[in-house]
């Protein structure tokens, strides 16, 4: 929903496409004064704190007019900042940055970068908020108000003696009352999620896969919260909007107040994490195949050795290793000089697969399956993945 009333932000905006602003721009603070105090301000900017982050529709509308066409920006994303303190002359203060950061696509220099807003954002965050503020109850404009629906109900008391009221005054058999609980509890759920964290720091980045050179998504900013799929060792599996996924470490992340992710962390993380990773990587290397293979004789290849993790006191079985290939064959780049992959498995028990920069490429653009692609590549013993169609 954030991303469609950004999208139609744009539409009623009628902007054209607009120019980067140089990174090294100061961010535009925009402020306003409102009439409520601190107090109420803050509350009604709590409730509207999930809209404060996300990713943006595009970047034509929002970033500051520059020198750079915006066709080399990919993944924008927002992150707005507000403070309340109190009014010069009474009611509240209200102070809006916003920080939009997108992907330069600009080879062999490519890189995130902050992008100046032109102010759309966060006037559009103090509209939202003021207008919050002066919503009434129908029928009685001074009226305050309503008590959020989320705040538990008052129950009359109950005393010994007390059987003069009738069944149909009490509030368990109220069906009014039944409703409201209902959308009382709804609405709990709704607005306090149970299994979210929240980033620690500014420019964390949040990742593609749980490995430390895996391809940055976007980089998150202090306070963005997520909500947690599963958790691991190191690594936090996490939702960033609709089927969007991602990883953040488990440092660069605190559970929030309430929250109960804590106890909902799986079985098999919790193993996983007395168990430890099955392998590691000992080293990696740009130099000649070292093989017979007709597609890499002779060429060059990234080789890349692995060990099995000191101390993992596991066998390894084809299953594992083909879980591992996986994630370095899905992950690992390739400098221009290179024909090829190559993950060579120190152990008694190990072996080599290579693959062609061709059938890399052709895998992890969905050309080919999973099953076809391992089908291309030199696996020796042939049997070290086992079964992989």
């Amino acid at each position: 929903m954030r991303a469609l009333r950004i999208a139609s932000a744009i539409l009623l905006s009628g902007c054209c496409a607009g120019q980067v602003a140089p990174r090294t721009g100061k961010s535009t603070l925009i402020q306003r004064t409102l009439s409520q105090g601190s107090s109420q301000v803050q509350t009604a900017l709590d409730k509207i704190k999930p809209t404060l982050s996300g990713p943006l529709p595009a970047l034509e509308g929002f970033v500051a007019a520059g020198e750079s066409s915006l066709d080399q920006y990919q993944r924008p994303y927002y992150h707005l900042t507000a403070r309340v303190s109190p009014g010069p002359s009474g009611g509240s203060l209200v102070s809006v940055t916003a920080k939009i950061s997108a992907w330069h696509e600009n080879p062999p220099h490519s890189r995130y970068e902050i992008l100046q807003s032109n102010g759309r954002l966060e006037s559009d965050l103090l509209d939202r908020l003021q207008h919050s503020l002066q919503t009434k109850p129908a029928g009685n404009a001074n009226a305050d108000p309503p008590p959020d629906i989320s705040a538990p109900l008052p129950q009359l008391p109950k005393h010994a003696g007390s059987d003069s009221l009738s069944n149909a005054t009490k509030p368990e058999d109220s069906p009014l009352e039944a409703e409201a609980k209902g959308l009382q509890e709804i609405l709990r759920n709704q607005s306090h999620p149970t299994n979210l964290v929240a980033v620690k720091e500014d420019l964390t980045p949040l990742l593609e896969n749980a490995t430390t050179d895996a391809k940055v998504l976007f980089l998150a900013s202090a306070e963005d919260e997520f909500e947690v799929l599963d958790v691991g060792p190191e690594w936090v599996h996490v939702r960033i909007s609709g089927l969007s996924r991602g990883w953040l470490r488990r440092s660069t992340v605190e559970v929030l107040d309430g929250s109960e992710i804590a106890r909902t962390m799986s079985a098999s993380a919790e193993a996983a994490i007395a168990a430890g990773p099955l392998f590691s990587i000992s080293s990696e290397e740009v130099g000649t195949f070292p093989g017979d293979w007709g597609p890499l004789k002779g060429k060059r290849a990234r080789i890349v050795t692995v060990q099995q993790a000191a101390g993992s006191g596991r066998i390894t079985s084809p299953q594992d290793k083909l879980q591992f290939a996986a994630s370095v064959f899905r992950k690992e780049a390739l400098s221009p000089d290179a024909d090829g992959l190559v993950l060579i498995f120190d152990a008694e028990d190990g072996g080599m697969i290579a693959s062609t920069r061709e059938g890399l490429d052709q895998w992890r653009r969905g050309n080919i399956s999973e099953a076809s692609f391992w089908k291309q590549c030199l696996l020796d013993p042939p049997e070290i993945l086992g079964q992989t169609n």
